[in-house]
């Protein structure tokens, strides 16, 4: 049976309506086009899109508030790291500077107190009955009135705080040392150590002084300083040139071997008749314990040094060759020259090498700053030492062999 061009569409057609009316009748038509489910993932995506989009305000608020915060803990004017021994060397500057004599200082425990900006009420003061008659007249609110109203302002001022309807004041909390000073000094240099410690670029509040007058302009007291300490960011530079820790405390000595430090050790000397200096001071000094150098050098190129509670040992050596005159010397940790060979030197006196030496009584029985000082001398000079203000009952100068050269104490 041969179908017609025309019969073909009709069956075509045809079958594409069996196929169609099928699929609309056994299908889930339902499930492979719903709008309502289309609108619920649309929600739902749009509430994740609002969600991070609130986030990233938040975080950009949050970095805001973190930066403001930091800032504001930089310029607060407390220390970063309150320690006891930096305390110590502050104190020391300041007593230095106003002429306090501390005989006793005591810390307290580094401890965490409460920083409040809320005012306590105070107590209602009691008037007589003219006091109140005058109050009334001039139109001023009776004690009572007062409290009352600074109590209701209170009151709706924490209402809207759920820890202040605790029965809870929002506070924030601090490190803080004490230090107990008794002190001895006239009334006008306690005075300007008080305007210092309340000028200084630090708060440090003062919070008891008691005095005595034991007779004259002295004054025996004690008193009592707090120092806070607020921690600060790792990052945190302190950039003020008058911060506390910056400019007035320093650990140990110092730089004794700088040269403003070491041209102390012999101050004042303007005498030419030495050939060499030694210095010989307690641990506690500035400078080291034992300097020794070549008078006349102005540089200190020939200056060795050593900086020990102990006795340490020095050793001067002298040859003649050519009829020039050579040294060296040595501590137990330094020499000069430093490689080993010979200076030459023309010695003051003609016949004598003259070593003027500079010491120190000493200050306690823990002091055991010394020297002891051998001499090898080869040459035909006599070797002067000239010792002056040594400790009379335990000297700090000895040597190894005192018959080999002419000791002068003054």
């Amino acid at each position: 049976m041969k179908l017609s061009k025309r019969e073909k569409v009709l069956i075509f057609i045809l079958i594409i309506a069996v196929i169609g009316y099928a699929a609309y009748r056994f299908l889930p038509s339902s499930n492979l086009f719903s709008l309502d489910a289309i609108k619920e993932e649309y929600n739902q995506k749009s509430t994740v899109y609002d969600t991070m989009s609130q986030n990233v305000l938040l975080k950009s608020k949050y970095e805001e508030n973190v930066q403001m915060l930091s800032d504001e803990i930089n310029n607060l004017n407390v220390i970063s790291d309150i320690q006891q021994e930096n305390i110590i060397v502050f104190l020391n500057n300041y007593f230095a500077n106003n002429n306090i004599d501390a005989n006793n200082i005591s810390f307290t425990d580094a401890t965490v107190v409460p920083m409040s900006d809320i005012v306590a009420l105070g107590e209602a003061k009691a008037k007589s009955s003219l006091e109140t008659i005058m109050g009334d007249i001039n139109g001023e609110p009776s004690n009572k009135t007062a409290v009352n109203a600074t109590a209701e302002d209170t009151k709706s001022e924490q209402a809207a705080s759920p820890q202040e309807e605790a029965g809870q004041q929002p506070t924030f909390t601090v490190r803080s040392i004490s230090v107990n000073i008794a002190f001895e000094s006239t009334y006008g240099d306690m005075i300007k150590f008080v305007d210092s410690i309340q000028n200084n670029a630090v708060d440090i509040s003062i919070t008891n002084i008691n005095t005595v007058s034991p007779g004259g302009d002295v004054l025996q007291g004690t008193m009592m300083l707090n120092f806070y300490g607020v921690p600060k960011l790792d990052s945190f530079i302190e950039e003020s040139e008058e911060w506390l820790w910056k400019d007035l405390v320093q650990f140990g000595k110092n730089n004794p071997f700088s040269s403003n430090g070491v041209s102390e050790a012999f101050a004042g000397i303007t005498s030419s008749k030495f050939d060499f200096y030694m210095s010989v001071k307690p641990e506690s000094s500035d400078l080291p314990t034992v300097i020794v150098g070549k008078a006349g050098d102005e540089n200190r190129s020939t200056y060795v040094y050593a900086d020990t509670n102990t006795i340490e040992n020095i050793e001067y050596q002298f040859k003649k060759e050519n009829n020039k005159f050579y040294f060296k010397y040595k501590t137990g940790s330094s020499s000069y020259p430093g490689d080993g060979t010979w200076k030459e030197f023309a010695p003051v006196v003609n016949d004598s090498a003259i070593v003027k030496v500079y010491s120190t009584p000493r200050n306690g029985k823990t002091d055991s700053a010394g020297v002891n000082i051998e001499v090898v001398n080869t040459s035909d000079l006599k070797i002067r030492f000239e010792i002056e203000n040594d400790d009379k009952t335990n000297p700090r100068i000895y040597f190894k062999d005192a018959k080999s050269v002419i000791v002068t104490r003054k």
